[in-house]
């Protein structure tokens, strides 16, 4: 995916293919309109949520390396399951868990991933 910039730096956003089809796009950079449900994080939402911990547990019990200037996923139904009980049990402010929430049971449903783009 190519990286997005905006005056504050990098646009972080967190990234769901709505298709197996959408999933082998997204690795080729070459996504149609509807294939991903896209959440651009602020700077202040993207600050919560490392502040929150949820990245670090989620690096540390999936060994994941969800960072600063990475691309990262989470793939599989064992993965996302572990993940959205993470991300249940994290202390982050509930519109955002609402919304990480939304996107990881929809990557469960969609049998695709979570796409970290930071």
């Amino acid at each position: 995916m190519t990286e997005k910039t905006s005056i504050e730096g990098p646009i972080k956003q967190i990234v769901v293919p709505l298709s197996l089809v959408a999933l082998q796009r997204l690795d080729l950079d070459q996504n149609q309109p509807g294939d991903l449900e896209t959440w651009m994080l602020s700077a202040e939402q993207y600050q919560h949520l490392w502040d929150s911990g949820l990245i670090q547990r989620l690096n540390s019990v999936l060994g994941s390396l969800i960072d600063d200037h990475e691309d990262a996923c989470i793939q599989g139904a064992a993965a996302l399951e572990k993940a959205q009980t993470l991300l249940e049990q994290s202390a982050l402010p509930a519109y955002l868990k609402l919304r990480f929430t939304q996107l990881t049971i929809l990557a469960r449903s969609k049998a695709t991933g979570l796409f970290f783009y930071f």
